[in-house]
């Protein structure tokens, strides 16, 4: 053995003496985000990297990051003063705490782990740095945020707080199905399901109460048809400085972290805009918000629905900084620390679009398709002049392979085939060969559109999985039903289709939306060379 000169702790039970000593120095701590899984990535760590730096040019001695992640910048030797490669539990980060005396401990950028931990170390006597561990309680529970919006007068949807099973029927036959199960205190949808009937209530029910136990769970109306939009702001309690409004590609539906998102906006209007950010303020300024926040709302028939408020950096938070040039976790560092910060809002002069990337190869049997709880295991963002270059950019960064002219493109839908016709039509009219399943192949004809007739995976071969396995099928939209009376054997074939689409490297597209968009983009892909980042910004 020989010692070691770089900064990485430990703690030890049992120990006689320190290896290092402690100085009495202005410290602050910086809680990590934990280990990569899905809903917790290099986001949060970007989060976390930049603050403690942000916060050690603003005359702290020493940054100190406690995580217990090896595969990441927060943990490498050289970049913070001290690195405590510890578990992020309340007993380790109390000992890390009375060691070391700091000034306070950082809660908001590390993702859902530290804020989990917030109250209870305020409850120890942690001083919490930023927004207090109370107010985040407000935010994080579900049935206070509610009760919060409620007294604002700002609109939500239909909602009640899960007190059992009999009383969790009933709220849903009076809100009206499909209804979305809610539990409190999670990252990345965890345990959050639509339940379409009776029966997926019970069943979404007992998964959300396993992983809320200490929390309640909320049901509220799931709305169909609605746009998804977020915000990613730094609050001084008083002021505002919104980063970016947000627009999902998707319909409300599919989980922030999956979504492909854009700034700016595609569809809202000035209205719309004007009444979030009038929301925005408002519920930052009862939270007394000091430090980062996200806000998610719900936009349908011209009105605006708040859908939750996270007090902490959001997974979008480095992609909203790069696409207006302004780091915000400088931003937000003058906040935690009780310096005014300007009221206002960043106006991107370029379009930004971020886009998920899936393991779905690497997780046997999963089915690739999105919904309310996260699937994503990282992203990408693309940038361009306009929303459809940085879209083909950012779906060719991503790994997605698009289709060529003369390439198979496979078409079934589950709900209603009308929907379908428009894009596929735009295919057919840049010379993609369309092969269908037996339903969705006669409704096209029903509009004058040829395709390929060709079995389920379930059926006689020859069928679909020998067209994958010949490379024939190059992209495939499959727009699963959603309103839960469907057959099993009709949701397994949906699921086969899906799923040996993956398997043999065929791109899967499961959102009417996102088939829209890449439908329209094929154009400038095919016309256009594409710029890097660096050509670009230049």
């Amino acid at each position: 053995e020989w010692p070691a000169a770089t900064n990485y702790l430990y703690l030890t039970y049992n120990g006689d003496f320190d290896d290092i000593i402690f100085e009495k120095k202005r410290k602050v701590i910086v809680l990590g985000s934990g280990c990569y899984r899905i809903g917790s990535s290099v986001e949060f760590d970007w989060c976390c990297v930049n603050m403690a730096w942000a916060l050690k040019e603003r005359g702290f001695d020493e940054s100190i990051m406690v995580n217990c992640n090896p595969e990441t910048v927060s943990t490498d030797f050289d970049v913070m003063d001290k690195l405590y490669f510890e578990e992020l539990t309340l007993e380790r980060v109390l000992d890390i705490y009375e060691k070391e005396e700091p000034e306070g401990i950082v809660v908001s950028v590390g993702g859902q782990i530290p804020n989990n931990l917030a109250l209870k170390l305020a409850k120890n006597g942690v001083k919490i740095i930023g927004t207090s561990a109370e107010d985040i309680d407000r935010a994080e529970d579900r049935s206070k945020f509610s009760k919060l919006l409620d007294e604002l007068g700002i609109k939500q949807p239909k909602w009640g707080k899960v007190e059992n099973i009999e009383k969790a029927k009933e709220l849903a036959e009076k809100i009206g199905y499909p209804v979305l199960i809610r539990p409190s205190y999670v990252l990345s949808g965890s345990a959050m399901n639509v339940a379409t009937n009776e029966s997926q209530l019970k069943e979404y029910l007992t998964k959300a109460a396993k992983v809320s136990k200490e929390y309640p769970v909320v049901i509220s109306k799931f709305m169909t048809n609605a746009r998804e939009v977020e915000v990613d702001c730094v609050s001084d309690g008083e002021n505002v400085l919104i980063g970016a409004i947000i627009e999902h590609l998707e319909n409300a539906g599919v989980h922030s972290g999956d979504a492909i998102m854009s700034i700016p906006t595609l569809t809202l209007n000035e209205a719309i805009k004007n009444k979030i950010r009038e929301y925005t303020r408002r519920i930052a300024r009862s939270l007394r918000i000091k430090g980062p926040f996200n806000i998610q709302y719900l936009v349908k028939d011209g009105e605006v629905y708040v859908i939750e408020c996270n007090l902490r950096a959001s997974r979008s938070m480095p992609f909203v900084s790069k696409t207006i040039g302004v780091n915000l976790m400088q931003v937000a560092a003058d906040a935690i620390l009780g310096k005014k910060i300007k009221d206002g809002e960043y106006v991107p002069n370029i379009f930004g679009v971020k886009s998920p990337q899936f393991s779905f190869m690497r997780l046997e049997g999963v089915d690739p398709v999105t919904g309310v709880e996260m699937v994503s295991t990282g992203e990408v963002a693309g940038f361009g002049k306009t929303f459809t270059e940085a879209f083909v950019k950012a779906l060719i960064s991503s790994g997605v392979s698009l289709p060529e002219p003369g390439d198979g493109v496979l078409i079934s839908i589950g709900e209603d085939k009308s929907k379908i016709i428009d894009i596929a039509n735009k295919l057919v009219s840049k010379n993609m060969k369309i092969y269908a399943t037996e339903k969705t192949s006669e409704e096209l004809k029903k509009y004058g559109i040829e395709s390929i007739f060709v079995r389920k995976v379930s059926e006689p071969r020859p069928n679909i999985l020998d067209l994958l396995m010949n490379k024939s099928i190059k992209m495939v939209i499959n727009i699963p039903f959603s309103n839960g009376l469907i057959s099993t054997q009709a949701l397994d074939d949906e699921y086969q289709i899906r799923r040996k689409a993956v398997e043999f490297k065929a791109h899967v597209v499961s959102n009417l939306q996102a088939a829209k968009a890449i439908t329209d983009a094929l154009d400038f892909y095919h016309k256009n060379g594409i710029e890097n980042y660096v050509e670009f910004a230049e």
